[in-house]
């Protein structure tokens, strides 16, 4: 799961920096690979909708888990989190 939420949460990433002027992020490309990207999976990583999901029964997640804990897929949830991270750490990329 861990893996899974660092690809998510690195594309988010990237979807933003280009999406930026200059196609620039408040760290380059190594330093967001070894401190930005993964503290921020890791945050997600920790938090109750994952770890409950980990530790449900396979029933309950065969049951909609995501769709009824979050509203939407297990994706598309992470690059939710992802973006209200990065929002909230770097308020000033995103001043207009």
């Amino acid at each position: 799961m861990h893996d899974y939420i660092l690809i998510h949460v690195a594309r988010t990433w990237e979807r933003i920096r280009v999406s930026q002027p200059h196609e620039e992020m408040p760290q380059d490309n190594i330093e967001s690979a070894n401190e930005g990207i993964p503290e921020i999976a890791y945050i997600i990583f920790k938090n109750d909708i994952i770890q409950g999901y980990l530790n449900a029964s396979e029933e309950v997640k065969a049951d909609d888990y995501w769709d009824k804990n979050t509203g939407t897929m297990s994706d598309c949830y992470i690059e939710e989190e992802t973006h209200k991270i990065i929002f909230e750490w770097y308020p000033k990329l995103f001043r207009k």
